[in-house]
């Protein structure tokens, strides 16, 4: 069975073809940069560029499709709101297309995210109210999620996946940055915050790229599915966690400029459907996810 990834050079991406290979399968991953291309187990794919991604379906023909590759920043999605529909909705359909206009037999995975609910401090299911106006970034992955229903004859699986984050995330990224402050020799650490008290529902990338194979490879069609730990933790506790492990001690330093204007003060999921209706659930706790950040050697 031939897996294609697009975007597999990125965090998901490089996890999910960990997870792949060791189960024996053929994984075949798309780039943007041109470098990487080797036109056997890497493709060329620019998102922008529709004959592009034909091209990739034809050439791969692929058993399974992972969408990974996408517009991922809700803040710059203002900036750019185009750019955003752009890589998120349309070429999600281009890939769509390809794969109807070639009559492939091929299972699609779609990654949506948690922000198209209507912030609450309510676990969210998969029947929350939508409000995909909050941010072009919304807008975008609820449209995604709408091209279910455009392509009925492929089977479409979508995965709202609310945070996750583990071993060689980018450190731009809030808790690498956090476990990164604690891996200097002092015992005191000082760390930038906008907001503690902030709550978010983490799960472990090897845990997501789990869910991402179940929901592909068991019998699910035109579903969507909450892909999140259905629990969820605050800075504070985040920093808690830190300085138990490494025994140090955090002077939390408040920056103004680090607070979204439209910052949700929870994002909580519940994955109950997907416990449910599949094999899959959350094996690694939040804080195993925390200490393999801390002690083990980043591959990027």
């Amino acid at each position: 069975m031939k897996w294609l990834i697009i975007g597999i050079e990125g965090f998901v991406g490089s996890h999910m073809q960990t997870l792949l290979k060791s189960r024996g399968y053929d994984v075949i991953g798309t780039s943007w940069e041109k470098h990487r291309v080797n036109n056997e187990d890497t493709f060329y794919v620019d998102l922008y560029d529709t004959e592009s991604i034909k091209k990739v379906i034809i050439d791969v023909k692929p058993n399974f499709l992972v969408l990974l590759a996408g517009f991922s920043s809700m803040r710059e999605s203002f900036l750019n709101p185009k750019g955003c529909m752009r890589v998120n909705f349309e070429s999600t359909r281009d890939f769509l297309q390809a794969i109807q206009d070639n009559n492939l037999n091929t299972k699609v995975l779609t990654i949506s995210s948690a922000m198209v609910y209507c912030s609450s401090n309510d676990i969210l299911t998969e029947e929350s109210p939508i409000c995909s106006n909050s941010s072009p970034y919304a807008e975008s992955k609820y449209k995604q999620e709408q091209l279910i229903e455009e392509f009925p004859t492929i089977n479409i699986i979508s995965a709202r996946s609310f945070n996750h984050t583990g071993p060689n995330q980018l450190h731009s990224f809030l808790i690498p940055k956090l476990v990164n402050a604690f891996k200097v020799p002092e015992k005191e650490i000082m760390v930038e915050i906008g907001n503690t008290s902030s709550e978010r529902d983490f799960l472990d990338v090897r845990d997501v790229c789990e869910a991402y194979r179940i929901l592909l490879e068991e019998e699910l069609d035109h579903k969507i599915y909450n892909v999140s730990s259905s629990k969820y933790f605050s800075v504070k506790q985040i920093l808690g966690i830190l300085e138990k492990e490494t025994g140090k001690k955090v002077i939390i330093q408040n920056n103004p400029e680090f607070k979204s204007k439209n910052e949700r003060p929870r994002i909580w999921g519940s994955n109950k459907l997907i416990r449910d209706e599949t094999s899959w659930k959350p094996t690694i706790s939040f804080e195993k996810t925390i200490k393999d950040m801390l002690y083990l050697k980043n591959e990027k």
